[in-house]
């Protein structure tokens, strides 16, 4: 078979990119026009949430055996194997082979150990649709244990030819949420005056009210978390905030600020809790200060202790210091542990429930 060029296999992506709707669809089109280039023998898709780098869902039909899901799963929400999406996601590459990320020597890995070897599929590569700043997806490409391996050269030309691929599948959850008709999904303001009466409310915010699992004021008709809110914004200067979680399970996020050049006004917005708020959400059930906030975040991301100290220009020591407090308080036992109740606590189930993606990579419930 005559060897594809890269302008090729570009075009056959960026023609399943502007012909293919959602966002897995989108994925298995890609897979297929890179199959005709670079053959391998089994595969999935995952969507990823940008936030955390966790996979929010995917097609595993064609991949490895049912079997072995789980255990990779627990491997993968580690985050810390070799071709982990959160590395590549702060490499400049964005497909690359578990050879070369072991430095040849793929059995360093304890998913080619523990999964690979046992199920015959022991050439891997994998691709990240998106780049250091956010990824929206990835592809796994497995080959036998009785194929040749794939070749450096497979994977420039596959992470040439999906350039515009994370673009297009944030655009398709875009579509999703609005062909959802979540209409409560976008933010909802109230205006309260002095007294704390409404004086507007939009009817986003209305909905969302809705789904505030708490008692109502009768003389203001509102919750009386919101309640409270308002009048930390009047008692302080600056914004307050507070996350509650609605009856549905789904986690809003109210901010509450005098107007500026007014003193009889408060405004209070409302809007689901974004992706990268998650690992703040669990930041408040344990309450963990604000340093030590920043320190799960980037736990999350898959950073170094010295990356951690770096980006917050902190020593070494002192970011080990705030490791051992937020292990304590998560009562976890290392950041891979710490990683998967990310996973498993927030991601996990709403994939089990098919909860469809949103324009932000996140749930929309």
């Amino acid at each position: 078979m005559r060897a594809k060029t890269l302008d090729q296999v570009t075009a056959g992506v960026e023609r399943a990119c502007r012909t293919v709707s959602g966002a897995v669809e989108l994925e298995r089109a890609v897979c297929a026009s890179l199959r005709e280039a670079v053959p391998f023998d089994a595969w999935c898709a995952l969507t990823v949430d940008p936030g955390s780098v966790l996979p929010t869902g995917g097609w595993h039909r064609e991949g490895l055996p049912l079997e072995y899901m789980n255990p990779m799963l627990e491997i993968e929400a580690g985050g810390q194997d070799a071709l982990a999406l959160s590395t590549m996601a702060r490499s400049c590459r964005r497909a690359m082979t578990l050879t070369a990320a072991t430095g040849g020597q793929p059995e360093r890995s304890r998913h080619y150990r523990e999964i690979l070897v046992p199920a015959g599929m022991t050439r891997e590569m994998r691709v990240l649709f998106g780049d250091n700043a956010s990824v929206w997806g990835a592809l796994v490409l497995f080959r036998g244990a009785d194929a040749p391996d794939f070749a450096d050269a497979d994977a420039q030309l596959i992470g040439d030819a999906t350039i515009s691929v994370a673009t297009a599948i944030r655009r398709e959850m875009v579509l999703t949420e609005i062909t959802a008709d979540d209409t409560a999904a976008g933010p909802g303001l109230v205006l309260l005056d002095r007294d704390l009466h409404p004086t507007t409310m939009s009817s986003a915010a209305a909905r969302w009210l809705t789904q505030v699992d708490d008692g109502i004021d009768p003389h203001r008709e509102l919750p009386f978390c919101v309640l409270t809110l308002a009048h930390q914004a009047w008692s302080r200067p600056g914004p307050a905030r507070t996350r509650i979680r609605s009856r549905t399970g789904r986690w809003l996020t109210l901010h509450a600020e005098q107007l500026a050049g007014a003193d009889d006004q408060v405004s209070i917005i409302i809007e689901a809790a974004r992706p990268v708020e998650i690992a703040a959400l669990i930041a408040d059930t344990y309450r963990l200060t604000s340093r030590e906030r920043d320190v799960v975040g980037l736990i999350a991301r898959g950073f170094a202790r010295t990356e951690i100290a770096r980006l917050l220009t902190v020593s070494a020591y002192t970011v080990d210091d705030h490791i051992k407090r937020v292990f304590g308080k998560l009562e976890v036992r290392s950041r891979a542990e710490l990683t998967a109740k990310l996973f498993f606590d927030q991601h996990l189930p709403r994939i089990e429930n098919e909860v469809p993606i949103g324009g932000t990579g996140w749930f929309l419930r």
